[in-house]
């Protein structure tokens, strides 16, 4: 749990609050933090197993709407990354980087980036060579620019049966 924890703190707090805010960020990120310390913390500390993120998000929905969504996203796509969680990870990192990947900071979205490529080539190597070239495809747009030259490649050697 700790680091989950301090992970999500940080990206809170340095990715928004690290350049000069305009009041609606500030104050999007304030409410975040709110969600995240008076919901998400608590209900991840009392759950002795994998959290149920769709009664979770539900409840986060109806409370804080959008935000609430964010929230979760973010909670379920970093919580499952760090618990090498991939059946969670997949399901929540598609809708969260479509929907806010303007809002993730660059350094998460490399990190998730390399959790996933990493993963299209398990999946490539496990004889889900389709699955795995799509998750390697997906991993593209949030990987560092110097990167691109080398996933293309690698794309390309999947496609190739290589």
């Amino acid at each position: 749990m700790y680091p989950f924890v301090v992970a999500l703190y940080c990206l809170l707090s340095t990715s928004l609050f690290a350049q000069q805010p305009v009041d609606s960020t500030r104050l999007r990120a304030e409410k975040m933090n709110k969600i995240f310390g008076e919901e998400v913390i608590p209900y991840l500390e009392s759950r002795d197993s994998t959290p149920d993120w769709a009664s979770f998000g539900k409840h986060l929905i109806s409370l804080y709407g959008d935000t609430g969504e964010e929230v979760l996203l973010m909670s379920q796509t970093i919580y499952s990354m760090q618990r090498d969680d991939w059946a969670n990870f997949s399901t929540a990192i598609i809708p969260y980087a479509k929907k806010y990947g303007n809002n993730i900071p660059a350094k998460q979205r490399h990190a998730f980036s390399k959790y996933m490529s990493q993963n299209a080539q398990l999946l490539y190597q496990s004889g889900r060579q389709e699955e795995g070239i799509r998750w390697q495809i997906l991993a593209l747009p949030l990987a560092a620019e110097t990167e691109h030259a080398g996933m293309l490649d690698t794309i390309e050697k999947m496609k190739r049966g290589d």
